[in-house]
């Protein structure tokens, strides 16, 4: 199936979707969020996660401010694809501190892809750091991220230095009628990654049209060969 016609379905599929009611839930003075999406390709730091194929994703998420900063936990899981395994699911928890322009944040994340065999399951565990500078009332943002890979997975060893941590640099601006974003992404010792969005939000939906170019150090790359994806989303808060 051509990508032009793996974004029409996914289009379709999401309008029926996006007829459901939009609402959060106040649970233990906090907020709970349920958000469900579909995207035409799984694209991870550059990898394609789900062969080609759409995947669908849900997530839950749950946000308290805790005086002196706020917290969150959630949990996820996306359609993916790889050896014996079909989905991938992620657990996260972390917490925020604005001061003026600046928010910090420091988070732990746990990636499972669950097969169908016990001895097949394997996990990510990753430390993320972000800062963002987003002036209050000003159409852009500027932000840094920081990811430390702490354990497992499926990892390559060039010249004694693993691919542990990723590093990128991002931007938006908030056109009104649209935003646009793009970053710089950098998978240490295996590839680099650029991405180009444009999204919109409607009816209570986010739609997003993403080009990502990936492009990888060595032979021994998590990439096969060098990438360009073109990746339609679409996401929503229940």
């Amino acid at each position: 199936m051509n990508r032009f016609k793996k974004l029409i379905i996914s289009s379709a599929i999401l309008g029926l979707v996006a007829t459901t009611s939009h609402s959060h839930y106040e649970v233990l003075g906090g907020e709970f969020e349920i958000i469900g999406g579909i995207q035409s390709q799984y694209i991870s730091k550059g990898v394609d996660e789900n062969s080609d194929r759409p995947a669908y994703s849900l997530a839950a998420k749950f946000e308290r401010s805790l005086g002196v900063v706020d917290f969150y936990i959630g949990y996820s899981t996306i359609t993916a694809t790889g050896d014996d395994y079909n989905r991938e699911d992620a657990r996260f928890l972390g917490i925020t501190k604005k001061i003026n322009s600046i928010t910090a944040e420091v988070g732990l994340s746990e990636t499972l892809k669950k097969g169908n065999r016990k001895n097949n399951n394997n996990n990510d565990v990753d430390f993320i750091y972000k800062l963002t500078f987003e002036p209050e009332k000003a159409p852009y943002s500027v932000g840094l991220v920081y990811t430390v890979n702490d354990t497992g997975g499926s990892k390559t060893d060039t010249k004694g230095i693993k691919d542990k941590n990723y590093k990128e640099i991002n931007a938006s601006y908030d056109f009104k009628f649209l935003t646009a974003s793009a970053s710089y992404g950098e998978q240490q010792n295996d590839r680099n990654i650029k991405t180009f969005a444009v999204s919109k939000s409607f009816m209570d939906t986010d739609f997003t049209l993403s080009y990502i170019n990936a492009d990888r150090k060595h032979t021994e790359s998590a990439l096969n060969k060098n990438r360009d994806y073109i990746v339609f989303s679409l996401s929503r808060e229940f």
